[in-house]
């Protein structure tokens, strides 16, 4: 019996120091997950990285999933590959709809699906095989075939930037220039309940905070951007910490079989995250266009 708790408490005792110096060992040698997409190789002169990579591939299996469920058209009486898509689009749909209006919904609804779903699978990219552990070693230090495609600052910045150009084509175009400008610069008080001095000079106080509104838009693009690559970039070295963590636990006999199922949790955790991102990308996105489309669909209803 005092022969078990010895070898217990030793198991125990090896545990913690392995979660202690086990991290710093990882940093101190160099091994830790880069910042940046790293070249692969090059194509027609443009360097090909390996998040750019993994985008293709994950892009071409997601039109290739969707082809499989639609083959044969779209049927009156649905398949199970067509109900799967169904069910897709009439969640999303009772999500998205309230938030932007009924007259901005069928222009904006195209944009935000393929944000939602394009955004979730390429999360979801990180934590199948081969994506962030496949890698070749170069001068000592690994380099990663394949890598998450949200995990690149670059790919985030762009979907960002994407959405804020979306936003205004299409408040401008389906609500009209008056109210984007409204929205923005216009004065919202009522005149009704004021003197037209009064009224007058609070055209200039929302003139100053338009200015600070078109700063917010630009910023738009920093917590989008930022948020979304974060989540996922950190989300990528827990893994690879994680993973790294348990192959070091696997050399003690103790704890040998519990470290093949350290990782499984951060998985679960990185499954959720993902799926969170995708969300949060996508609603805010909605709110912005909401935020013109559907004031202006309750000033109508008010007026009648």
């Amino acid at each position: 019996m005092g022969t078990k708790k010895s070898t217990v408490k030793c198991g125990f005792l090896a545990f913690v120091l392995t979660l202690i110096l086990f991290p710093g060992a990882l940093v101190a040698s160099g091994s830790a997950v880069p910042n940046a997409g790293e070249r692969i190789f090059s194509l027609a002169g443009h360097n090909v990285t390996d998040t750019i990579l993994t985008g293709w591939i994950v892009s071409g299996i997601i039109i290739l999933l969707v082809r499989c469920l639609l083959r044969g058209g779209v049927h009156t009486i649905p398949t199970h590959g067509q109900a799967v898509i169904e069910y897709l689009i009439n969640g999303l749909q009772s999500l998205f709809k309230p938030i932007v209006g009924e007259k901005m919904f069928h222009h904006i609804f195209p944009l935000l699906i393929g944000y939602f779903v394009f955004i979730l699978v390429h999360n979801w990219s990180g934590l199948l095989p081969g994506v962030g552990s496949i890698a070749v070693i170069t001068d000592g230090a690994p380099r990663f075939l394949l890598r998450p495609t949200n995990s690149d600052l670059n790919t985030t910045l762009a979907l960002a930037l994407f959405s804020v150009f979306a936003w205004a084509y299409y408040t401008i175009r389906y609500s009209g220039p008056r109210a984007f400008y409204h929205e923005i610069f216009g004065n919202k008080a009522n005149k009704s309940d004021m003197g037209s001095v009064m009224y007058s000079f609070l055209f200039f106080i929302f003139l100053a905070v338009g200015l600070i509104e078109c700063l917010s838009v630009l910023f738009r693009v920093v917590s989008l951007s930022f948020r979304l690559y974060g989540n996922v970039f950190g989300g990528e070295n827990l893994l690879h910490y994680m993973t790294g963590f348990s192959e070091v636990l696997q050399k003690y006999s103790i704890v040998r079989y519990l470290a093949y199922l350290l990782p499984l949790p951060f998985y679960l955790l990185e499954f959720l995250v993902g799926l969170i991102q995708a969300s949060v990308f996508t609603l805010l996105v909605s709110v912005y266009v909401g935020l013109i489309s559907n004031q202006e669909e309750e000033s109508s209803v008010e007026n009648i």
